[in-house]
């Protein structure tokens, strides 16, 4: 490909990125979380010991570790000002990496469940949408999420979900513990109701489980997209028909790596899925949760799979084809890459 003009690293920097597998709970910096805590009387691990106890926390061995965490850090989420708070937190920290449109996974009913009205959570998040647009130039988008085990709280999802649509949510996920003890075929109708008011299908799927969870989520739920999706390699005939179909894997290396799907990042799936011919996009997943950022995603990957510029600058495009944005938008960006790439400007 003619005209890259960058060296690696710095193209990767000053690419305009589109990240699409990003928890919103999961991106609150230690700093934010001690003071949400503080604001509201709440206890974080290691948090009696200021900022650098709670980062130690920052760390685990397995994904009950992670989950602890997670929980704990949303149970700080009391407010409108608290979403968005978080929201322009994540924003900036996107802006400082040149990433210019996210969509991002929201728990709601993590958050309603203890109290939290569906009203206060759409409308933080609706303001912290409109100042992260404003502020930092980043466009953000909402996929309200649900969890397997918890189906008494799907209906409620994507009802506020739908109530959401004018404030930026775009799809409905799936995530939880993937297990024969939670099949999807329950879910199947909500998720046949909500393409049918216009939401995509965003399921977490082949992460801790293997092929016949991705299956299910193609069959019971249309997945258009999934969530981590590595260990579909364990059945060609499932590679196949992505591949065929080109349905995107949203894959995050460094979090893979932190709980335990693969043990390092030179055995991670990832050569394999793109030599395989799958449509792929690279992601953070819980940023500081894993100590990294979608930037720092490629910086590694670039440079333990030893990428060229125009392997870098085709997954970086693949970050704005197989977003939800309308394609006018996606072109545009296209178009803003190819220019950044060959060291034009690049758009804000």
């Amino acid at each position: 490909m003619p005209g890259l003009a960058l060296p690696r690293d710095e193209l990767i920097r000053r690419l305009p990125k589109a990240e699409l597998h990003l928890h919103l709970e999961g991106s609150i910096q230690p700093e934010l979380a001690l003071r949400l805590a503080n604001r509201h009387g709440r206890s974080l691990p290691g948090s009696d010991e200021g900022v650098e106890g709670l980062r130690r926390h920052y760390r685990f061995t397995s994904f009950d570790d992670f989950l602890r965490l997670y929980l704990a850090l949303s149970s700080c989420l009391t407010d409108a000002e608290d979403f968005t708070a978080i929201t322009v937190d994540l924003a900036r920290g996107l802006a400082a990496q040149n990433v210019r449109y996210a969509e991002v996974t929201v728990t709601p009913m993590t958050h309603v469940a203890r109290g939290v009205s569906g009203d206060e959570l759409l409308s933080g998040l609706a303001e912290g949408r409109a100042r992260a647009r404003e502020e930092h130039a980043v466009e953000l988008a909402w996929v309200f999420d649900t969890l397997r085990n918890q189906a008494d709280r799907a209906e409620p999802t994507l009802e506020l979900a739908l109530r959401g649509r004018e404030h930026g949510v775009v799809g409905l996920g799936l995530s939880g513990p993937e297990s024969l003890e939670w099949p999807l075929q329950p879910f199947a109708p909500l998720f046949t109701r909500a393409r049918d008011e216009g939401l995509h299908s965003l399921p977490h799927a082949g992460e801790h489980a293997g092929p016949e969870s991705i299956w299910a989520a193609l069959r019971w739920l249309g997945a258009e997209r999934l969530g981590h999706g590595v260990r579909c390699l364990e059945d060609a005939s499932l590679v196949q028909y992505l591949a065929e179909k080109r349905i995107p894997l949203e894959v995050c290396p460094s979090s893979n790596v932190s709980l335990g799907v693969c043990s390092e990042l030179g055995q991670h799936p990832l050569p394999r899925l793109l030599e395989a011919g799958l449509s792929i996009t690279l992601a953070s997943d819980d940023p500081p949760l894993f100590s990294t950022t979608l930037t720092d995603e490629y910086l590694r990957c670039a440079d333990r799979f030893s990428w060229s510029a125009e392997q870098i600058l085709s997954l970086a495009a693949a970050g704005f084809e197989h977003s939800l944005l309308p394609l006018e938008a996606r072109q545009a960006w296209l178009s803003a890459q190819r220019e950044a790439a060959a060291g034009g400007a690049t758009r804000r």
